[in-house]
């Protein structure tokens, strides 16, 4: 990535070599080694365009330690964890703690969130992958649901629950080990708390240990625990599940159905009286302690797709703007049409001696595409699935003929 970066002339911040990762602000020359225990969040930072809080608060300065102290308010304030004397924690103990990320990312009006979470990797051979698997509400659930929405007219609505894992409790013995200038912006939260409980590494590093209390963004089990919470507080409130999507529930009211069908804290929410959808908002708020996102209307934008119900009777998903987007991050211009994406010559291939194999950058690109279309292939779009799914059998070693069966 950081090659091809340099190669357009982009700036080096970082290379590969002999196992070790380096990185400089301007050029290689001033670089050095990030230590083993960072190189997790310094990649992450990458990936996801955002700061790592060393590089974050260098960046940032006081609207960075603004957004971090915020960022960790809020877990004070939401009792996500309690602090731990290093005393009375076993060697095994200290050894298994977690360590916890802080990313700062700028926003559009120049103010700088940051994003507090766990790094759950300590936990794998804790749990199985069925252990830890939360459902999230299937596309045919949301197509079904949305076309009796519009058969019934019922009132849309869709809700949002900030900081949601956060509201589900942990049932694990959990250690996670705060470090550096992250330990001493929860010691300015909240001094009279945490400051006794500080203490330094053999490098004079400050560091807080602390037991989670909340299922924290990061853990392997937090989705699966905010399910569990979410379901209980519906079916609290009279809601059944759905016997064949377990992310789908039902109440009558009044005389008619409501319909709640959810992916992990994003739900959206019909019944044909508007009333009641407000209701609905008002408890889901009054049960999280906290003011809900709330989109209402005849458009809306839910889980990557637009569901439109401006028509009497009807819906309508639309993925126009995300199909603009795929457009526009290919690399070759687009500039005619055709019939069918599924072309005579689709399923044949060439044999390894006679094909001419994609230059890496080109293959990146190529899978990058595919990616885009499967996602968009399983909501909108479903008449390109034949084509997109043998196309996924080609990204390990694209040719020049998947090329033109791409574009």
């Amino acid at each position: 990535l950081h090659a091809r970066r340099i190669a357009r002339g982009g700036p080096r911040r970082a290379i590969i070599k002999d196992g070790f990762t380096f990185f400089s602000g301007d050029d290689l020359s001033d670089a050095k080694p990030i230590p083993v225990e960072d190189r997790l969040e310094y990649a992450l930072g990458i990936i996801l365009q955002q700061y790592a809080i060393g590089a974050g608060l260098k960046k940032f300065q006081d609207r960075g330690e603004k957004g971090v102290t915020k960022e960790l308010a809020q877990m004070h304030n939401m009792a996500v964890f309690a602090p731990i004397m290093k005393s009375d924690l076993t060697a095994e103990e200290k050894k298994k703690a977690i360590s916890s990320l802080m990313f700062l990312k700028e926003k559009r009006d120049k103010t700088v969130k940051g994003r507090f979470c766990a790094d759950g990797r300590k936990q794998r051979g804790d749990w199985t992958k069925q252990e830890t698997t939360s459902p999230t509400v299937s596309n045919e659930s949301v197509f079904l649901t949305s076309v009796v929405d519009a058969h019934e007219r019922r009132d849309v609505a869709c809700y949002d629950i900030p900081g949601a894992f956060l509201h589900a409790d942990s049932d694990e013995d959990i250690t996670m080990v705060l470090k550096g200038r992250l330990a001493e912006l929860m010691v300015q939260v909240a001094p009279n708390l945490y400051r006794k409980f500080v203490t330094v590494d053999k490098r004079n590093t400050p560091i807080l240990y602390v037991k989670i209390q909340k299922a924290l963004y990061g853990l392997l089990r937090s989705a699966l625990l905010f399910y569990k919470k979410l379901v209980g507080d519906l079916e609290s409130n009279g809601f059944v599940l759905n016997p064949y999507d377990p992310c789908v529930a039902n109440k009558t009211i009044n005389g008619t159905q409501m319909t709640v069908c959810w992916h992990v804290d994003d739900l959206k929410v019909s019944h044909v009286d508007p009333d009641e959808v407000t209701k609905f908002g008002r408890w889901l708020s009054k049960t999280y302690g906290i003011a809900v996102a709330e989109h209402r209307g005849k458009v809306h934008d839910y889980l990557g797709m637009i569901l439109d119900f401006t028509m009497d009777g009807h819906v309508i998903i639309n993925m126009t703007e995300y199909i603009k987007t795929i457009i526009a991050d290919f690399p070759e211009e687009i500039t005619t049409t055709k019939t069918t994406p599924a072309a005579d010559h689709l399923f044949q291939v060439r044999d390894e001696e006679e094909a001419c194999l994609l230059p890496e950058e080109q293959a990146t690109a190529f899978h990058h595409a595919v990616a885009q279309l499967l996602f968009l292939s399983a909501r909108a779009r479903r008449d390109i699935q034949p084509v997109t799914a043998f196309l996924t059998t080609r990204v390990k070693n694209p040719d020049e003929d998947d090329w033109g069966k791409l574009k």
